[in-house]
This record gives C-alpha cells, structure tokens and sequence, in this order.
C-alpha cells in the first residue's frame, strides 16, 4: 500500500494545494506513535496526513483509505467499545465530508496541527508502550502498574514540553531501531531487561524534569473531538 500511496502522490506533485499549512515537524513522541499503528498515533495522524499530502483529484480514494486505516488501528486498540464507536463515527465523518468537498485540504492540514498541540499523540506513546511491551513482559502486577505510571508521566512531560526533546529522544533511542533506509521504527519487542532500562531512562528523565507521579488520563475519544471541532471552527 506504501509504495501505491508514494506513487499518487508522484504522479500529482502539481495539483498539490499551495495553501496547505506544513505539518509539524516530527517528534520523538510523534515517531513512537507512527511505529505502532496505535489509535492516538497512526490513526490521527493518517487521517489529517492523507488530507494534506493527496492531492484532490485522489479525493475519493484517499478517503475511502482513511476510513479504512482508521477502522484497522481501532480495532486493535485497546480503547473502551464506546470511544472506539465515537472516533470512528468521527473519523468517517470527516473522510466523507472531505470526499463530498464539504472539508478542503487545507482545513485537514489545520486538524493536524491541533492534533499536533493535543495530548493524543504522548497518551498514543504510553497505549502503544503498554500493548506492545509492558502486557506481555514477565514483570510483575505491581511492576507492571509502575511501569504504567512511567509511561504516563513520560508522556505528560512530552505534552507539556517540560522534559526537554533532546531527552524523550535518548529514552526513545532504547526502543527503536534503525532501518536500512535511515528511518526508524518501534522494536517489535523487548526482553525484560531491555524494557526495564527504557523504564529507567524514562523515569530519569521525568523525575529530573519533575513531572508529578500521578496519572496522566484524558478521554481520547473527547479530544479528537475537540481538536477536530477546534480546526473546523477556526
């Protein structure tokens, strides 16, 4: 699907919309939720990237992709069956709204950056880090539950900017791995020891920018739909 996806674009580079804002530049949070196909991560950002980076002679297609892709990464969250109805019900809302011309690129690109300024994207790092690493670790309930709060306060400190980047890349560095294209991307799965040094750096770097030691939660199915309303509206 990748190299279908590269080939459209290629093909109508021209009839790109100059007015389209530029996505954010990526991030260490952004690059863990890429490499998991979580739905705070891959899912949002694919949703808002099809808009921006298609061109509008592949509107049709690239809706009918997002509302698959969508469907996919929700499934195989672990959200409550209630939010997972509302982001989906959401999400084809506005792929089809986009296809019926109702939504321009250049709106998508404005719910990308609110997505951007969002805690989706860190609450994507800890589900993510949850699913793929800490459930089926050998670690213990109580290590588990503390790996959990690990995370969350990782992923607090990336939202509100008080763990510096330079910082959430070296503890990132612990689980990704290089590509022969120079790309990077999650590991598909740690040793405990290997997991237990990631929750140590992440830990380090949260207790050095004093993020407080309590849950980090927010209803991802409210805040999409906040951050999409938000772009809509402006």
């Amino acid at each position: 699907m990748s190299n279908t996806l590269d080939e459209h674009v290629s093909e109508s580079d021209n009839t790109f919309d100059r007015d389209v804002p530029a996505p954010p530049q990526p991030s260490g949070c952004r690059n863990f939720a890429l490499g998991c196909g979580c739905a705070a991560g891959c899912l949002l950002l694919v949703v808002a990237g099809i808009g921006v980076w298609l061109s509008m002679n592949w509107k049709i297609w690239s809706a009918d992709f997002t509302k698959k892709v969508a469907a996919d990464a929700v499934a195989k969250s672990s959200l409550p069956v209630d939010d997972k109805a509302r982001i989906l019900k959401r999400i084809n809302q506005l792929a089809d709204d986009f296809k019926a011309e109702k939504v321009s690129t250049q709106q998508l690109g404005h719910v990308m950056e609110q997505i951007a300024k969002s805690p989706l994207l860190p609450l994507g790092l800890v589900m993510a880090a949850d699913e793929k690493y800490v459930k089926p670790s050998g670690l213990s309930g109580d290590d588990q539950d503390a790996a959990r709060r690990t995370l969350q306060r990782l992923a607090r400190g990336a939202f509100e900017k008080s763990i510096p980047e330079n910082d959430l890349q070296e503890a990132m560095q612990l689980v990704m791995q290089h590509q022969p294209d120079g790309n990077q991307q999650l590991k598909e799965r740690l040793t405990d020891d290997e997991l237990k040094a990631f929750l140590e750096k992440a830990k380090e770097k949260a207790d050095a920018a004093s993020v407080p030691d309590e849950p980090f939660e927010v209803n991802i199915a409210d805040e999409l739909e906040k951050a999409i309303d938000k772009a809509l509206n402006r």
